[in-house]
């Protein structure tokens, strides 16, 4: 380490000229060589001459080598200890001009292979990569400089009392008497200014901490309540990390500067008001700190927010600082409960954590352990919930309506500093439900929670109408999310004819609102079921059957039936497409133009596949068994759209005496006219009475439920056969 040292620049090297000192060689510079080493291996760099980070991180390890010379002194003769003290702050006062290029010099030297075009200048206002100026790197370098005159000032001061201490034994004449009294009213006056520098201090880090929570927190965990929406302006966790040290850095050395200025007081000249005044400050920036550690609990890894009883689940919180802090921390305990949306208002109210819960949580105790990736961590990889406690139920409010919350929290002690810290934070609100058939009804309650929460609301408050514009683009993100592929302005317009009962001639203005009863609980005469249950109901069976035909846009989905058949119209026979049905909840119908045998088109519809016919044979199996269709709208051949997901599905026999039989789909047509026909031994099915009121529906049924009868080959009943039977 010395090796590397002495091969610095010399005007780099000559401001370690203290660690040579005689008075103490070996010791000091054996430890601060391998302090240095060790604190600056794993450093981070970064790209894009990012000087406002180097400019924080040089900050901090500065203020960590002070600290290091401190603890080395403490076990040392009081005359050496004085002259380490002394040497930490001189080290501070002569290089905070250019702590950065000093910082640098050092991190080239410990890691060759770092940004090697960072450079040495940089200005207060710096931009992000993106050429937009970062509020919070600007109050944070804002803060730098306040800290640092502060500290020139602080160090003066003592000076000065030092100064005034041992002339106060040699004032003899008058005139030294009037000279030294306006020398201690001068020394009164700088103190009472530092006191406000102390003051301004504190108050830009409020301000700075309340922007990092109130903006940048926020907007991550508003990425949490929809993944696939990428703000160009979020930041990662570790970005806002640095952030947070740098806040904690700022306070504690301005802690520090307020015990060194009391200690600092002339005995026989003490001002009343200023010693209450630095009393004060520091019991303000001891409840900062106590305030940036609790705003800086976070739960990085969210739980479900739709929660099942007695089903396993997962989450992570991360307490956002640095190791010199998590040193004097240890490893505290967390512990987790739930709350119901009343105990969590109580809680936002008293902003103190308290020993409430609404149910029981199996595995709900971890620590916080620091991790190698620089994260300070509690994980809960394993926790049930057991048991659940419902407030009294409000009229109008269904089960799925109520909403909860995961309460984290942890009490720990900085020792040195006697300060005892109890930090609390809330997952994103969750609903808990019984059943599986439940599911879809609080995903409703969830998704409009999140796409309406605020920062500064009162839990879990959300308005009754929303525009109908951010409620079908937030539906739109949870298709990209879930399935792979947002909806298109056909789906969304179609959605507002579902959601409305009204046909969309004209875009949708801003101020169109939808309720939520409207989105989720009512139903009309015509139509049994609501929109929402519709829509979660394709999105299931995308999920489930459909999605590498929904990515690769084989299926148009969300179209109405008569525009579906004014497309088709159009068409050469053999054309078809693939749409969700009105009539039947997560089927999904083809449409296709069909020419009769006297040369006339009609446009049919197959009676819908629902979930449970995919099961049996996917979807493209069975378009590649209609030789009907043999164009997927508008002119794409069937095997170049589906060939490539076709799978063999092929029963196995149930004894070598038996020959394998594989299911086909094959359409029934009436022997006479347009008639509908049904499937042999089975009950008529629900689609063959449309809701849709738009335009008549031709229903064909397929011969899935064959595989009911006892037969070895398939080919051996022909339609032929099966209309001779009746």
């Amino acid at each position: 380490m010395e090796t590397r040292l002495h091969q610095l620049p010399p005007c780099i090297l000559e401001q370690f000229h203290f660690l040579n000192d005689l008075k103490y060689p070996v010791l000091i510079r054996q430890h601060l060589g391998n302090w240095i080493k060790d604190s600056l291996h794993n450093a981070p760099t970064y790209t894009n001459n990012m000087q406002s980070m180097y400019e924080l991180d040089a900050a901090k390890f500065f203020t960590a080598l002070v600290n290091e010379v401190d603890q080395v002194s403490a076990n040392l003769p009081n005359k050496r200890k004085c002259l380490l003290c002394r040497s930490a702050i001189m080290l501070r006062d002569q290089n905070f001009q250019n702590l950065t290029q000093l910082y640098l010099s050092l991190l080239h030297q410990i890691q060759p292979n770092c940004e090697k075009g960072c450079k040495t200048e940089y200005t207060i206002a710096q931009t992000s990569s993106d050429g937009q100026q970062t509020d919070v790197l600007y109050g944070l370098q804002q803060l730098q400089v306040m800290e640092r005159n502060n500290w020139k000032e602080t160090h003066q001061l003592i000076q000065e009392c030092e100064h005034l201490v041992q002339r106060q034994d040699h004032v003899q004449r008058l005139s030294n008497q009037r000279s030294h009294n306006k020398r201690i009213q001068w020394y009164s006056l700088r103190q009472s200014c530092l006191v406000d520098a102390f003051k301004k201090t504190i108050r830009k880090a409020e301000e700075v901490l309340n922007l990092v929570y109130n903006k940048y927190i926020f907007e991550w965990q508003k990425s949490q309540m929809f993944p696939e929406v990428r703000l160009t302006n979020a930041y990662s966790l570790d970005e806002i990390q640095t952030w947070y040290e740098s806040l904690a850095a700022i306070m504690w050395n301005t802690k520090d500067q307020i015990h060194l200025t009391m200690k600092s007081q002339l005995r026989e000249h003490v001002s009343q008001e200023i010693n209450s005044d630095l009393w004060k400050v520091m019991k303000d920036v001891m409840n900062f700190i106590k305030l940036l550690l609790h705003k800086a609990f976070i739960v990085e890894n969210q739980p479900p927010q739709v929660m099942k009883m007695n089903t396993r689940f997962c989450a992570t919180v991360r307490l956002l600082i640095d190791n010199a802090l998590i040193m004097k921390i240890g490893n505290p305990k967390v512990t987790v409960s739930i709350i119901s949306e009343s105990q969590a208002q109580q809680i936002q109210s008293t902003n103190a954590a308290a020993d409430c819960s609404s149910g029981e949580i199996e595995n709900n105790i971890a620590n916080l352990q620091y991790q190698l990736s620089n994260k300070f961590l509690a994980n809960f990889s394993n926790m049930r919930l057991k048991k659940i406690n419902r407030g009294s139920r409000k009229i109008n409010k269904r089960v799925v309506d109520e909403k909860f919350a995961l309460l984290f929290q942890s009490s720990f002690t900085l020792e040195q500093e006697e300060l005892t810290v109890t930090v609390w934070t809330l997952s994103l609100p969750a609903v808990v439900i019984v059943h599986v058939n439940q599911e879809q009804l609080a995903w409703a309650t969830i998704i409009w929670d999140n796409l309406f929460a605020k920062a500064d609301r009162k839990l879990f408050e959300v308005p009754n109408l929303i525009p109908w514009n951010r409620l079908v683009e937030a539906i739109s993100r949870t298709f990209s999310a879930r399935v792979g592929r947002s909806l298109t302005d056909e789906n969304m317009q179609y959605m507002y004819r579902k959601a409305y009962r009204d046909k969309l001639s004209f875009s949708v203005s801003n101020d169109q609102m939808i309720s939520f009863a409207q989105f989720c609980k009512n139903t009309t005469s015509e139509c049994i079921y609501t929109f929402w249950e519709w829509v979660y109901a394709a999105l299931k069976i995308i999920r489930d059957h459909l999605q590498i035909l929904w990515v690769d846009n084989t299926i148009i989905g969300f179209i109405h039936k008569s525009t579906a058949e004014k497309y088709l119209a159009k068409c050469v026979p053999g054309t078809f497409l693939l749409r969700f049905t009105d009539s039947v909840l997560g089927g999904i119908s083809i449409a296709w133009v069909h020419e009769s045998n006297n040369g006339q088109k009609q446009i049919l519809h197959i009676q819908p596949f629902t979930a449970k016919d995919l099961v049996v044979r996917p979807l493209a199996n069975r378009i590649c068994d209609l030789g009907e269709l043999m164009y997927l709208y508008p002119n794409i051949p069937k095997q170049e759209a589906f060939g490539r997901y076709t799978t063999s599905v092929i029963q196995k026999p149930r004894s070598k005496h038996y020959i394998p039989a594989e299911m086909r789909t094959v359409l029934i047509f009436a022997p006479t006219g347009n008639q509908i026909s049904s499937t042999p031994n089975a009950e008529q099915s629900p689609s063959a009475s449309s809701y849709d009121t738009f335009s008549n529906e031709y229903v064909l049924t397929n011969l899935d439920e064959i595989y009911k009868f006892e037969t070895e080959n398939v080919d051996m009943f022909s339609v032929q056969n099966y209309w001779e039977q009746q």
